[in-house]
């Protein structure tokens, strides 16, 4: 039988690094314009998921 560890993480640290324009090729030939889009409308996605989530935090907070 396996032991079991005793670990548990007192602390999570996240660090997120924007990749640079220039290190991802676009090997699909697709317009880099087109490319630039889609990237800004994935982070002002992610920021609107993170901000509804957060929000909904606050309010389950408020109800306890």
């Amino acid at each position: 039988m396996a032991r079991q560890r005793d670990t548990i993480a007192d602390r999570v640290r996240l660090v997120l690094d924007a990749p640079d324009a220039n290190v991802t090729p676009l090997r699909s030939g697709a317009d880099p314009r087109l490319v630039s889009l889609v990237r800004l409308l994935a982070r002002q996605a992610a920021r609107d998921f993170v901000n509804a989530e957060v929000e909904a935090a606050r309010r389950r907070d408020l109800q306890d």
